[in-house]
C-alpha cells in the first residue's frame, strides 16, 4: 500500500497545552503536525473536544440550507420540509453517536440551523413566535435527543453482538443486588469531562435510565423507534397542557 505524504498528518493527543515536539518522515518527508484533521467525515481535535467537527458541520449544513431555501422558497411547506429532512438533517445527524457535544454552545450553535429551517418551513420570521412551537407543529425532535438516541442504537447492537463496537466488561451488576438485571450496567467513574461524555461513560447513565420495557426491545429497529416515540408523545402531552 502507498501512501501521499502530502495527504499525512501528525495528531497528538493529550491534555497538555504544550505540543509534544515529535518529527516522523515518509518516505523522506517530514508531517506536518496539526491540532485538528478530518477523518472519514469526522473531525478530530488534538483535546478531544467537538468544537471544530461542530463549526464544520454547521456550516456546511447552513450553506445546503441556503441553496434550499433559494431554490424551494415558493414550495409547499411539505416540500420544504422534505427537503430539509433529506438534504440538510442528514449532514447535522452524521456520526452523531459518536460526535456528540456536550459543551452547551456547541449544542445551540447545531440546533440554530434546524431553527432557521423551522422559520423557513413555516414561512414565520416574526420576532414574537416562539420556535419551539413551530417545531413542535413540524414534529421535529431536537437534534439533542436524535443523537442521545443514536448512542443508545449503537450501544444496543454493541450488546446484541450486532457491531464490532467493543463495550468491555460493563455488564450488569452484581447478582446478589436486589437491583440486579441482566441489561443494567455497571456505572464509570470518570475523573475528566472528556472521559464523563465519552460514549460508554455517558451512553451506559442513559441506557440504565431507560424502563426495562425498553431496553428489552427484541429488535434494532423497535428499540430504535421507541426513545422517539416517547418524545413525541411528552411532546404531545406538553402541548396539550400548554393549551
Amino acid at each position: 500500500m502507498c501512501f501521499n505524504s502530502s495527504k499525512c498528518y501528525i495528531l497528538c493527543m493529550n491534555r497538555s497545552k504544550v505540543k509534544p515536539a515529535v518529527n516522523y518522515f515518509l518516505d523522506g518527508q517530514p508531517l506536518s503536525l496539526v491540532d485538528s484533521h478530518t477523518y472519514l467525515g469526522v473531525t478530530i481535535s488534538s483535546d478531544l473536544h467537538w468544537r471544530n467537527h461542530t463549526s464544520n458541520i454547521s456550516a456546511k449544513a447552513s450553506r445546503i440550507l441556503n441553496f434550499v431555501r433559494r431554490n424551494v422558497y415558493g414550495c409547499s411547506a411539505e416540500a420544504k420540509a422534505t427537503a430539509y429532512t433529506t438534504l440538510v438533517r442528514p449532514l447535522l445527524e452524521f456520526s452523531s453517536a459518536a460526535s456528540d457535544p456536550y459543551l452547551a454552545k456547541d449544542i445551540h450553535q447545531l440546533e440554530c440551523v434546524q431553527r432557521r429551517a423551522a422559520r423557513f418551513v413555516m414561512n414565520d420570521y416574526r420576532r414574537t413566535i416562539s420556535i419551539t412551537s413551530l417545531l413542535n407543529q413540524l414534529e421535529w425532535s431536537s437534534l439533542s435527543v436524535c443523537r442521545k438516541n443514536s448512542r443508545l442504537v449503537a450501544f444496543y447492537k454493541a450488546v446484541n453482538n450486532l457491531s464490532s463496537v467493543p463495550v468491555g466488561q460493563q455488564h450488569p451488576c452484581s447478582h446478589q443486588t436486589r437491583s440486579y438485571n441482566p441489561l443494567t450496567f455497571t456505572p464509570l467513574t470518570p475523573r475528566t469531562d472528556y472521559h464523563k461524555y465519552s460514549f460508554l461513560p455517558r451512553t451506559i447513565v442513559d441506557l440504565n435510565s431507560l424502563p426495562f420495557s425498553l431496553r428489552a426491545k427484541p429488535s434494532v429497529d423497535s428499540f430504535r423507534a421507541a426513545p422517539h416515540c416517547l418524545y413525541i408523545i411528552s411532546l404531545s402531552r406538553t402541548t396539550t397542557l400548554q393549551q
